[in-house]
């Protein structure tokens, strides 16, 4: 009765209240689903166009760089051709920050900072369209797994409680009106958590629980471990880090209820989710260009690739072919036996996090110190290493002299979670060392660490 109530009726008259439209959006992208491949590249492509136009004329670097490649002003054919234009990384944007914000919406966009799950924090620019429009995306994908728009549903996530009463009482009431609770991920460490957890989802009786990886695969390892049962969800879905088939299983035989996967980022929200089928990831193409291509940005057709990706809507800082550093592989076998064209993922390869473990048993997973780094904008990169059981090395590399009370900061933070019985040093470094993969490692723990150790 609510979902129904919330999604017809409370969630548009709010959405139309504060003039943001994003249940207009769902509309049209629920729509855009159903159509065939062919008119769903139709649709990508004259939005690229569009898109591709106003950069030449409004987004100064992109200009210049694209000018500098021998490129000039035109209407693509195919989306295929974009493999022509250069791609973005994290720190070009960064370098030319100014020139890469269009010059309509200079002091006029929204921004956000990204923690950065391949330990590089970036800032960027988005318009309110393109977050309303980025949000709808998220509910389409939501919907295939029944955790749709006021559907009553579990967040095992890992956003900090604020620390202001107002703040608390405000995403209080905007949790209810949506039918979710959160459940703070970052502070389920020990078995006693997990157990408390486990009995507090249970009693809330969900429809769906979304959570990141590791939180969801201990409550399922501990079910399994103690025999307990929980009622409900009907469905889980996860995010943040890459999921197993192993442990999709162990997770699927616990909950006993259908496990689906998303892949996302930060800078784009919900880039591509399983549906009923659960096979491949289906990209949402409609509103995001996504191609896997080598380290030259030509494009792969056979195994993993780099990921790089193009928002079709954000205006105020356009990110074409931006590298956001990850890999996944794409799934050629046809068409969804769902009926919906948007193209699939096989899988995403390179989003690895691992958990630390504290001496007294804790464990603290690799996201939680992505949250840790939020908004630290002298901290160009970092990595958290585990190199023995009770010390933690914090190595972050320093665009300006970093104050010993931001240490003390990050320390502080850090030890919260970690607790007594682990050591923390910030070690200051001029680089971190990247994998022969190319994809660097949030954290690394102790048991990898020792791995790594041994076989250099």
């Amino acid at each position: 009765m609510y979902p129904a109530l919330f999604r017809r009726v409370l969630f548009p008259a709010y959405e139309t209240l504060i003039r943001r439209g994003t249940h207009r959006f769902l509309e049209e992208y629920r729509r855009n689903q159903w159509l065939d491949a062919a008119s769903i590249r139709r649709i990508q492509l004259d939005k690229l166009n569009n898109l591709l136009e106003y950069c030449w004329e409004q987004v100064p670097y992109l200009d210049r760089i694209w000018r500098q490649s021998g490129l000039r002003p035109r209407r693509l054919q195919s989306a295929r051709e974009l493999e022509e234009f250069p791609t973005l990384s994290k720190h070009q944007i960064t370098s030319n920050y100014l020139e890469m914000t269009s010059t309509p919406w200079r002091g006029r966009s929204l921004h956000k900072t990204t923690g950065g799950t391949t330990g590089d924090p970036f800032r960027f620019e988005y318009t309110m369209e393109s977050y309303a429009r980025r949000t709808a995306v998220m509910w389409r994908g939501y919907e295939w797994a029944g955790a749709g728009l006021g559907e009553r549903t579990a967040y095992l996530w890992g956003s900090p409680t604020p620390n202001r009463l107002r703040d608390r009482l405000k995403d209080n009431a905007y949790h209810w009106a949506f039918n979710r609770r959160v459940f703070n991920a970052n502070a389920m460490l020990k078995e006693s958590d997990i157990e408390d957890y486990v009995h507090a989802i249970d009693r809330y009786r969900p429809t769906a629980l979304v959570g990141f990886v590791r939180p969801v695969l201990a409550m399922a390892q501990w079910i399994t471990r103690t025999g307990n049962s929980i009622r409900g969800p009907a469905s889980i879905i996860t995010g943040a880090e890459a999921l197993y088939e192993a442990e999709r299983k162990e997770i699927e035989s616990a909950f006993d209820c259908p496990v689906f996967n998303t892949y996302g980022c930060r800078e784009f929200m919900l880039i591509a989710a399983q549906c009923e089928q659960r096979t491949g990831l289906h990209i949402n193409a409609d509103h995001l260009v996504v191609e896997l291509v080598d380290p030259e940005g030509r494009g792969v057709t056979d195994g993993p690739g780099d990921v790089v990706i193009t928002d079709l809507h954000n205006l105020a800082m356009p990110l074409v072919r931006y590298r956001n550093g990850d890999r996944a592989t794409a799934m050629h076998e046809g068409a969804c036996t769902c009926g919906r064209g948007l193209p699939l993922l096989q899988s995403v390869d390179g989003r690895i996090l691992d958990m630390i473990v504290t001496p007294d048993g804790r464990n603290v997973p690799g996201e939680f110190f992505v949250y840790v780094m939020l908004g630290r904008v002298a901290i160009t990169q970092y990595q958290i290493v585990q190199v023995d059981t009770d010390l933690l090395e914090v190595r972050i590399v320093c665009n300006d002299a970093l104050a010993r009370s931001e240490c003390d900061r990050i320390t502080a933070q850090i030890a919260e979670v970690t607790g007594p019985s682990m050591r923390i040093a910030i070690v200051k470094v001029d680089a971190i060392d990247e994998p022969a993969s190319g994809k660097r490692r949030v954290t690394i723990s102790l048991q990898s660490f020792r791995a790594r150790r041994a076989s250099s």
